[in-house]
């Protein structure tokens, strides 16, 4: 629990940087698709490892690990699902080579599109907690989620660990938002730095929990430019927001200018 406490007591102490898209930025890098981008952690870690290098040096604290699917069920419809401890352990041993001293968040994303049983979601979403918590992770980031059924499966499983939990949905309204109350922080990702700003407003007035936000950078044709981001961290850190990152369509330029003119420092 010494990891977990060190992630906590510093989020008590200051507002912490994360780092910007995975997913988004090796497909814009790499153009590979028709494989999940979390087998990167094994067929091309240079790739990985040196895009959380440039989080780090763009001034993430926080890093998180190229994990958003590498769960059974995910994994089986490439015929990977043996190696859910193998990419779990990878990424996050990735994220923390190029963050020794900072924070390195194990990346989960959701399940509720995925065709299985209750018990098999929740064997899913623990296997892989397990593994990442086994990898040397300080927290748990459970990020994307839209139905609070979903989310609760996975903090469920993410508390077995003894790690800390960020509970992130993709959501807006305060029925939705009720879904994180359970965690360790709470907040919302993926939608723009306007709905994230209303989000984390809301969230201010239904828990007292430190809250998160991991805006978009917008879509191919519509990207948000970094300076217009940094500008959301902005609001988002004056509004009360302790864990601030970006979601799809950001890249470590979008995390620099947060780090510069986001009030994060």
């Amino acid at each position: 629990m010494m990891a977990a406490s060190r992630f906590l007591q510093a989020l008590q102490q200051r507002v912490i940087l994360g780092s910007g898209a995975m997913g988004t930025e090796f497909l814009r890098r790499s153009r590979e698709s028709g494989h999940p981008l979390d087998e990167l952690n094994l067929t091309r870690p240079h790739l990985v490892g040196s895009l959380c290098r440039e989080y780090v040096e763009a001034g993430a604290e926080l890093i998180k690990t190229n994990t958003f699917l590498a769960n059974r069920l995910r994994l089986a419809k490439a015929g990977l699902q043996d190696k859910v401890g193998e990419i779990n352990l990878a990424g996050a041993r990735l994220a923390r080579e190029a963050a020794p001293d900072g924070f390195v968040a194990g990346a989960v994303g959701p399940l509720s599109d995925v065709h299985a049983s209750t018990v098999e979601k929740s064997e899913a979403f623990l296997e892989q907690c397990q593994s990442l918590a086994a990898g040397g992770c300080d927290l748990l980031l459970l990020e994307s989620f839209r139905r609070k059924e979903d989310l609760q499966l996975a903090v469920a499983a993410a508390r077995e660990t003894g790690l800390p939990v960020v509970s992130q949905m993709a959501a807006l309204e305060e029925k939705e938002l009720e879904g994180l109350v359970p965690a360790d922080v709470v907040g919302v990702n993926c939608i723009s730095g306007d709905q994230a700003l209303a989000s984390v407003k809301r969230l201010g007035g239904m828990s007292d929990r430190p809250r998160s936000a991991w805006p978009s950078g917008g879509l191919p044709g519509k990207e948000v430019l970094p300076g217009a981001f940094a500008e959301w961290i902005r609001a988002l850190v004056a509004a009360g927001a302790r864990l601030v990152g970006g979601c799809c369509g950001t890249g470590p330029e979008h995390i620099r200018a947060a780090s510069l003119l986001g009030g994060v420092r």
